[in-house]
Parts: structure tokens; sequence; C-alpha cells
């Protein structure tokens, strides 16, 4: 049981750190789609 969940660490925190860097970079693409849109506005 302990190798299990030795096992499952490393994984888990992989996971969780592939997540966060997704979500992190899916608020700085809607951030980025925004201003590229407000800007289009501004001087198209």
């Amino acid at each position: 049981m302990i190798n299990v969940f030795l096992a499952l660490v490393p994984l888990v925190f992989a996971t969780g750190a592939l997540v966060w860097t997704m979500t992190s970079g899916a608020r700085a693409q809607v951030r980025s789609d925004a201003w590229a849109a407000q800007w289009m506005r501004d001087n198209a």
C-alpha cells in the first residue's frame, strides 16, 4: 500500500502542475483576446 501511495505522489503533482499551467494560460489568452478586440475597436 505504501508503494501505491508513493507512486501516486509524483503523478498527482505532475497532473496538478499541468492543470495549473493550462488554466493560467487560458486566463492569459482570454485577457489577450479582450485586449486585441478593444484595440481593433479603437484603431480600425
